[in-house]
């Protein structure tokens, strides 16, 4: 008895739907952090008046 495929195309897409937002859910708090901290840098260089990249 070969199983009825009319849904395959709907399960898989689901699959991946849930893939790709897991995956942004990962990744979008790290992209986010890492461009906080780019901007504090900024902001403190400014406030200085140089780059300090030993502590980056």
């Amino acid at each position: 008895m070969i199983p009825d495929l009319d849904y395959a195309f709907y399960v898989w897409t689901s699959y991946g739907l849930f893939a790709l937002v897991m995956a942004w859910q990962f990744l979008q708090p790290r992209l986010r952090r890492r461009q906080i901290l780019a901007e504090l840098r900024e902001e403190r260089a400014l406030r200085t008046g140089g780059y300090d990249d030993a502590n980056s």
